[in-house]
């Protein structure tokens, strides 16, 4: 899987402490994009096997104690399969996962078979989807960057903690990554024009 980023921890993409993974790869290009550096791969960007990807957040899980995974990008839906495999097998350390992707809940129905849509929805708790609209970024929701995206909850015993993560408004982490500042959370709306949506500022 083509993979630029992983940080930890982080507590401005989903409650509690986590491990985020920014994939490479996104054909929407929205307007405004967070991280149009992760619409293309290219020679620089790392390439994982899922078993590599699947064992570093595992040594993640066992070393720092982390315990909840977002998965974002770029698009992880991009790279369907691997992402179901991915989240097959890092299933038993995390105890939520988020992933977010610009397709809509159809389209990813429609980019998989019944059992592996079966087993998204078994090993991811929640999907924040569609594509990033600059214009209906309202600067609230802390898990949306824009109000046509839609949140579903795979797991209902999740939606009670994620209500009251979202009740808190948008939060972000400034973390030093890689020698450069990265801001990472549900940005608002730039009136400039270069909005932050979705999840970082290098």
């Amino acid at each position: 899987m083509f993979v630029k980023r992983i940080a930890c921890p982080v507590d401005s993409l989903g409650p509690g402490r986590r491990a985020v993974v920014w994939t490479v790869g996104c054909t929407k290009c929205c307007a405004g994009c967070a991280n149009p550096d992760l619409w293309e791969a290219d020679s620089s960007i790392p390439n994982y096997s899922v078993a590599n990807l699947a064992e570093l957040l595992g040594r993640l899980n066992v070393q720092q104690g982390i315990h909840r995974l977002t998965l974002t990008g770029g698009d992880p839906l991009e790279q369907v399969r691997d992402t179901v495999d991915l989240l097959k097998t890092v299933r038993p350390y995390f105890d939520d996962i988020l992933v977010y992707t610009g397709f809509t809940l159809d389209e990813v129905q429609s980019r998989l078979t019944e059992d592996e849509f079966r087993m998204l929805a078994t090993c991811a708790d929640v999907l924040v989807d569609g594509p990033y609209v600059d214009a209906l970024n309202d600067g609230a929701s802390a898990l949306r960057g824009s109000t046509n995206q839609i949140i579903h909850f795979f797991n209902a015993d999740s939606k009670k903690e994620y209500c009251a993560y979202l009740a808190e408004g948008r939060k972000v982490s400034n973390l030093l990554y890689s020698g450069q500042l990265l801001s990472v959370g549900i940005h608002k709306r730039d009136p400039y024009g270069t909005s932050m949506e979705g999840d970082s500022r290098e």
